[in-house]
């Protein structure tokens, strides 16, 4: 398996894409720690940690809020002392709201917190709100524009210096409870939206995004880096 003996960390790993990329990891032989915020998560999280251990991997989950500055360091010891190791090597910053009432500070601090160490993968989620000019969605917009920048920022500080890669991926539209639950008036908007989808005339699924970040955290993808993956 492509991560045997890799560490990683996952934000926001309890359901839909975050779920989907922690199962990914342990499949392909990584050990990994997974956050998530909120009491009605937590039957999924340890729901999660059962299926990886079924799979004859490990995963740690971790309740942690990434809207506070104390978090990344705590999620960072928690996963070395459950996993007995002394680096991690991939992170994948998942976890995010369409409005969070985070300063942008925060979130700056926070995610440099959380590099990982030489030679590791940093993937990061973005949006096409980072760019689509949507209405009533200014905010969210602005935060997914910065990881983009962000992104490009830390792949050329971290690339020479530590050998580590850092991209974005860009799903568009993907078809997960969260999607479904918008509402009819949503959904029927985002149908027409679907029908643009270069790949095909559809939502993505779970499965085409998680690959797509599977590939990003293995050796192979070495030379890949400052870019966002685009699905739309």
């Amino acid at each position: 398996m492509s991560l045997n003996g890799k560490v990683a960390i996952v934000t926001g790993g309890a359901r839909r894409i975050g779920r989907g990329i922690v199962l990914t990891l342990a499949k392909q032989g990584a050990q990994v720690a997974f956050t998530y915020v909120s009491e009605s998560s937590e039957a999924h999280a340890k729901a999660l940690v059962r299926e990886v251990e079924s799979l004859g991997s490990s995963a740690h989950a971790i309740k942690a809020d990434a809207a506070s500055l104390s978090s990344p360091k705590t999620v960072i010891e928690c996963t070395l002392s459950a996993f007995n190791v002394d680096k991690l090597d991939i992170l994948f910053n998942n976890a995010g709201l369409e409005s969070a009432g985070t300063r942008i500070e925060e979130v700056t601090a926070s995610e440099r917190l959380s590099l990982t160490r030489p030679g590791g993968r940093i993937v990061n989620l973005s949006s096409i709100s980072a760019r689509g000019g949507f209405a009533t969605k200014g905010t969210y917009s602005a935060s997914k524009a910065a990881v983009e920048a962000l992104t490009r920022c830390w792949a050329t500080e971290l690339g020479h210096k530590y050998k580590v890669t850092v991209n974005a991926v860009n799903p568009g539209p993907v078809d997960t409870d969260m999607y479904r639950a918008a509402g009819e008036t949503h959904f029927a908007r985002m149908e027409e939206q679907n029908k643009k989808t270069p790949a095909a005339p559809r939502a993505g699924t779970e499965n085409d995004v998680v690959e797509i970040i599977g590939f990003l955290c293995e050796e192979r993808s070495r030379w890949i880096t400052r870019d966002i993956i685009e699905g739309l």
